[in-house]
């Protein structure tokens, strides 16, 4: 994944992580930013949570930290599985290797639905507004699957999300540009009344 998707990432999570930080005053700085970049994508923090290079207990360890998870997002095996875009960030991802994934026809899945995970305590939805916590569609979000036969990880998304956004996607996801497609989904639309009329008369 380019570093230019990779710099952006993280730069958004260090404003989410400033954020946070304004709502909790009695957070230090490296454990605000790790508890962000877990609750956004744990697939990745999780190899850096315990090591020399996990900030949580220590602001020193950040350029470390932030380093770890720069390298790992180029260096990852692809990832499928779920996830919602907030703060600028994909957040609250569930994703898991292609190895572990669930096997429905010629596509590879993530193990979680939308629905499902949004109920699970680990979701962390805690740091959303509260009218944004009540129900899983109201952020945009999508899925990334892998097609067998063509080889191709698709990124299915709504209509909400730009192109950069979905390039933050793939970089979260560890997915290459050559093998990567981004579609749109009915399902993850966001539509008021009068554009659902249209689509379905």
């Amino acid at each position: 994944m380019a570093n230019k998707t990779v710099n952006l990432v993280i730069e958004n999570l260090l404003v989410f992580s400033e954020q946070e930080m304004k709502k909790n005053p009695a957070w230090r700085k490296g454990q605000s930013l790790y508890i962000c970049a877990y609750s956004a994508f744990p697939h990745l923090v999780s190899k850096i949570t315990g090591t020399e290079n996990d900030c949580f207990y220590e602001n020193s360890r950040i350029p470390k930290f932030i380093d770890t998870l720069k390298e790992t997002m180029n260096s990852e095996k692809p990832f499928v599985g779920i996830f919602w875009f907030y703060y600028g960030l994909p957040l609250f991802v569930h994703a898991v290797h292609l190895e572990s994934g669930e096997q429905y026809g010629k596509t590879i899945n993530g193990v979680k639905d939308h629905a499902d995970y949004w109920e699970e305590e680990g979701c962390h939805t805690s740091f959303l507004p509260k009218p944004l916590q009540k129900e899983y569609f109201l952020l945009p979000r999508g899925r990334v699957v892998y097609q067998e036969d063509t080889k191709e990880f698709i990124v299915y998304h709504g209509n909400t999300i730009s192109k950069e956004e979905l390039q933050e996607v793939a970089a979260v996801f560890c997915l290459l540009k050559a093998n990567t497609k981004f579609e749109t989904d009915l399902h993850y639309y966001d539509l008021n009344d009068e554009e659902w009329k249209k689509m379905t008369q």
